[in-house]
């Protein structure tokens, strides 16, 4: 009778739900809005003072969903975003660099590879997701002047709360989707959002564009440098739902 009573748990476990997902590949052009500054009393605006504008990064993402109702579906996600420019800048403070006027190169390269353990709340024309997102930030930050040179190296790892609400429309092949991440500690401050519009094609494949942000304020990233800035923008991407 034990047997039995595996095989038929067994079995329904198997037939009730297959192991599926999702992955992403998309473009995002986002815009710079804020401040940094590093080992230096005066912060720098990133447009006003260092002429960031728009760029464009490559990002990826995938969903990997299971039967098994205890453990935790799982999401990964990789988010370059860089920016670089050329200015005349005056009384520029930046690392070894203080008081400089002239000619100004920078470069900045913040970087979001993201794991999150979710669970399915709600999974029918309205679908609802919760959870954990472990967020490892990393980047460089590079300024190049005729008094020299000067760059900082960051790395750090933080949890942020997650969650998503995905409505697929009756009757169509459209969906609308929210999706954010956030934490806020003494030192850090960190949210993103997505909002997007999704139109499923033939086998699974579909086409995705939407509205991204990306934010972090802290002053605990590497020693004497502070960063309280924004990313946002359009973004397009292909989706394949297996």
């Amino acid at each position: 009778m034990k047997h039995i009573s595996f095989a038929l748990l067994l079995s329904g476990l198997l037939y009730a739900d297959t192991i599926g997902g999702e992955v992403s590949l998309g473009l995002f052009n986002h815009s710079a809005e804020g401040t940094t500054r590093y080992q230096a009393l005066r912060s720098v605006d990133v447009v006003d003072t260092l002429g960031y504008g728009d760029s464009q990064d490559i990002f990826l993402q995938a969903y990997i969903e299971h039967p098994f109702p205890l453990f935790p579906n799982v999401k990964l996600s990789y988010n370059p975003l860089s920016h670089s420019d050329t200015a005349l800048v005056s009384n520029f403070s930046w690392g070894d660099i203080d008081n400089y006027n002239g000619r100004l190169e920078s470069s900045l390269a913040m970087d979001y590879t993201d794991a999150t353990f979710y669970y399915e709340l709600l999974d029918n024309w309205v679908e609802i997701d919760a959870g954990f997102t472990f967020r490892y930030l990393n980047g460089t930050m590079n300024t190049q002047t005729t008094r020299g040179n000067d760059s900082v190296s960051y790395a750090t790892l933080f949890p942020l709360l997650y969650g998503k609400a995905r409505f697929n429309i009756p009757s169509t092949d459209l969906s609308l989707q929210a999706e954010a991440n956030i934490l806020s500690l003494s030192s850090t401050t960190s949210y993103d959002y997505a909002l997007s519009a999704r139109y499923t094609l033939e086998f699974g494949l579909g086409l995705e564009a939407g509205y991204k942000l990306f934010h972090v304020d802290s002053d605990d990233l590497e020693n004497g440098f502070r960063v309280d800035t924004s990313f946002s923008g359009v973004y397009a991407a292909a989706v394949w739902d297996f």
